[in-house]
């Protein structure tokens, strides 16, 4: 997954901060987060696809609110931080090589104590880009066994001046 906050500071710091965020989203009243990801080659996105909330179930954005100042005070924000435990949810490796593909839902009131997260993710096979269109090659020219000689190439120069 992307490097990120959570790469960084290992499985533990992970799990304390999924906590953390679970009681902002539950105080938030945010019932379900809907993530989509996608990725291969060395590189992954992902992207939210909805906010849903208790008393509004309707798709909204996610509240840009500032969660806490890191060591170097940089400031985190909920969406950055949910993106990054959204990246290292899934348990394969979704972006490098063939990578994969899926959804990943956060649901801060399934569990009172900490925040769900489920996965559903698919990985592609060994040379399986997502990019089958280009195995289909399809000729629609007639094969022509007459030489139609050299080709010629027509270049016309212009010499004039040029304008500041």
């Amino acid at each position: 997954p992307p490097e990120g906050v959570f790469n960084a500071l290992g499985k533990d710091k992970t799990m304390e901060m999924a906590e953390r965020l679970g009681a902002v989203l539950r105080a938030l009243q945010i019932t379900e987060i809907e993530y989509s990801l996608s990725g291969g080659g060395d590189s992954g996105e992902t992207t939210l696809e909805r906010v849903s909330y208790s008393d509004d179930p309707l798709a909204h954005d996610l509240p840009d609110i500032p969660i806490f100042i890191g060591d170097r005070g940089e400031i985190r924000h909920l969406p950055e931080l949910l993106e990054n435990i959204v990246a290292d949810a899934p348990d394969g490796d979704w972006v490098n090589n063939e990578g994969g593909y899926g959804t990943v839902y956060i649901r801060p009131f399934e569990n009172e104590e900490e925040l769900t997260i489920e996965c559903d993710m698919s990985y592609r096979e060994d040379g399986d880009y997502g990019d089958d269109d280009e195995d289909e090659f399809v000729d629609d020219d007639p094969i022509d066994d007459e030489d139609d000689g050299p080709l010629a190439l027509a270049i016309e120069v212009l010499i004039g001046e040029v304008a500041p």
